[in-house]
Formats: structure tokens, C-alpha cells, sequence
């Protein structure tokens, strides 16, 4: 239990600071090593193009040298495009998650949420000081709100643009545990991916009431094992990333299973944008790749974000928002590589 007072769906406050056990374990590093590597001797020809030329590069102009310096040192567990085309950048605050370790169970005292020039990286604005735990992932809604969703706190917040908080999600009558991500649909619901420990979806009405589970724990059809990442494109289907089970289940707007995707690594983070879905896998835990995806499941392209030659830390890549059509991909490093990374198109897009 995360100990915060009894919160119901809807507007809510902001929950006070309390007190914990100082740290809580998560999984160890060589652990994600080790099923990095395992589930890399299993992918199938959906990833046979991991020979071929990247279809973006690294800009190591971006951010420039001036910008540098307040994104520096920071773990980006998620990035998102605003409605005015602002980059918002989520991360951890001071409190840097560690494998070994875990994470503090206090609010982040620093703000969370930066608002970058996607252009040049500068920090235009921040905002939610002392209002996260372990802010999760980021997205944003048709209509431009934004959601973040707190493993930490067991919540999923709606804001608008300025950061003033709309909307908080408390979960199923039995509570979140340790939700990951968040996608509002067409028709204005909304599903949440709580992937650690309940490992299934759950769907809420505009309005934030409950309407019901999607999905049971397990290796199968509709079964999740750690639903990760969850997105929607434009005709209101649903693709949830499953990172242990290394697919991406394609799901109907009802929640009925259409269509499975495997061979996409360890499938972080799912993204739709411009007619094609992206799956951000870090597998290994050291790189990660990009895979871009019609909605019938063909691979059109891909990318390390590591690229071959070049050294440095890129350890467990985790946010991804994606802009001009595809030509410019953003992607949030967490763990000890901790920074925001811009990758530019240098291949024709196939599709």
C-alpha cells in the first residue's frame, strides 16, 4: 500500500507528502540484461530488417550547447507532443530510480514536467513540483489535455496545458498497481495500462468513472503479463505493449483482440502517429530500437538508438514522441544515460 488517503475517481487534491520505508527493490539490472538477451534469440522475421541501413540518425546538434545543461542529469521516463507543439519532457526529479535500489517513496520536490522548443531543446516553462512520485509515462489527448500516469502514487493525472490538474484516476475499486500508461480514445474514454502488478487494462468513461477490466494475467490471447504502453490511432483501435510477453496486442475500441504482434523485442513504448505505429523496444537493456509499424503489422522501417560507432551510455531508452510525419523522433533515456535524444530521417520512408 502506498499509504495515501482514500481517493475516489474524478477531481481530486493533491495528495501530501507521507512517510515510507526508504527505498522499494525493483528488478535487478542484470536481470534485464539477461531477458534483453533471451528474448533476442527469439525474435522473428518481423525483425529481419535489423540488417539493414537505419532509417534515422542520431542529431547530436539537438539540443543545442546552450540547452544542454538544464536537461542534463535527468531520468525522461516519457516524452509527448503538446497542442501547441511544445515537447513536454516527464522525468524523475531527484528521484532517480536505481534497479538495485528501487525508488524514494516521497514527492519529487523539483518540477516534472519540462516544456521544450522541439526545435532547439531549450526549456521554455516547467511545472508539477511536489505533485509526483514516479511519473510513469506522458501522453496527450485530441483535445490537448495531458495525462501522466504516477507508478509511484498509484494515479493517473489529467492537466491542461498551463499544469493545472483536471481530472485524477484512483483505479478500479480495487486500486492502480504501479500503473504505466494511459490513451484516451475517439469516443473520449479512457484505458490505462496497469502493467506491474495487476498486468491488464482498465477502461473509464470521459468523466473518469470505472467501466470495467480488459484482459486477465497471462501468456495468451487478451492476457497480459506487464502491459507497458498503450496507444490508439484514428479509427480507435488499441495497441498495448506487453513487455514481458515481447508483443503488442491489437485490440478492438470494446477491448476484442484483433491482432497480435510478435518479434518486437521488449516493447516499451507504443506510439501512433501520422498512419503508422512506432514501438520504441530497449532490448538489450544497454540500446534500444525503433520500429515503425503500419496498422496491419508490416515493418516499414527501423533504427538503434544507439548507433553503430558511436560510445556513450544509451541504457534503457523508455519515452518516445514522434513529430514531422516521421522525419524527427524524440526518445527519453531513464537509468544512468539520463537525457533526451533527437533522431533526424536519412532514409526514404517506406509505405
Amino acid at each position: 500500500m502506498i499509504g495515501l488517503p482514500s481517493l475516489r475517481l474524478g477531481v481530486a487534491l493533491v495528495a501530501p507528502p507521507v512517510a515510507f520505508p526508504p527505498m522499494q527493490r525493483c528488478i535487478s539490472r542484470r536481470n534485464f540484461v539477461r531477458l534483453g538477451a533471451l528474448s533476442l534469440a527469439g525474435l522473428t522475421n518481423r525483425s529481419a530488417l535489423a540488417a539493414q541501413t537505419d532509417s534515422h540518425t542520431l542529431d547530436s546538434d539537438w539540443p543545442g550547447q546552450p540547452d544542454k545543461a538544464p536537461l542534463s542529469g535527468h531520468q525522461f521516463s516519457g516524452v509527448a507532443f503538446a497542442a501547441d507543439g511544445s515537447l513536454l519532457a516527464l522525468n524523475h526529479g531527484e528521484n532517480h530510480v536505481d534497479p538495485q535500489t528501487g525508488f524514494l517513496k516521497q514527492l519529487i520536490r523539483k518540477p516534472a514536467v519540462f516544456v521544450l522548443d522541439a526545435k532547439t531543446g531549450r526549456v521554455k516553462a516547467s511545472w508539477g513540483a511536489n505533485t509526483f512520485m514516479l511519473p510513469h509515462q506522458i501522453s496527450v489527448d485530441a483535445g490537448g489535455g495531458i495525462w501522466v500516469v504516477d507508478s509511484g502514487l498509484k494515479r493517473v493525472f489529467k492537466f491542461d496545458q498551463d499544469g493545472a490538474r483536471l481530472l485524477e484516476l484512483s483505479g478500479p475499486p480495487s486500486g492502480f498497481n504501479l500503473p504505466t500508461d494511459v490513451v484516451v480514445l475517439p469516443d473520449r474514454s479512457v484505458v490505462v495500462a496497469d502493467g506491474a502488478i495487476n498486468r491488464r487494462g482498465f477502461l473509464f468513461d470521459e468523466f473518469g468513472k470505472f467501466q470495467g477490466p480488459w484482459g486477465l494475467r497471462g501468456k495468451g490471447p487478451m492476457q497480459f503479463h506487464t502491459s507497458h504502453s498503450i496507444a490508439a490511432d484514428d479509427e480507435g483501435r488499441v495497441y498495448l505493449a506487453d513487455r514481458e510477453n515481447h508483443w503488442v496486442q491489437v485490440l478492438s475500441s470494446q477491448g476484442e483482440l484483433l491482432d497480435t504482434w510478435e518479434g518486437v523485442g521488449r516493447p516499451a513504448t507504443v506510439r501512433f502517429h501520422a498512419g503508422s505505429v512506432y514501438v520504441l523496444s530497449n532490448l538489450p537493456a544497454s540500446k534500444g530500437v525503433v520500429r515503425r509499424f503500419s496498422k496491419q503489422g508490416e515493418l516499414q522501417d527501423m533504427f538503434q538508438t544507439k548507433p553503430k560507432g558511436v560510445t556513450g551510455d544509451f541504457e534503457w531508452p523508455h519515452g518516445l514522441a514522434i513529430a514531422d510525419s516521421g522525419d524527427s523522433v524524440y526518445v527519453g533515456f531513464v537509468l544512468t544515460s539520463r537525457r533526451i535524444q533527437r533522431y533526424r530521417r536519412v532514409a526514404p520512408a517506406a509505405g
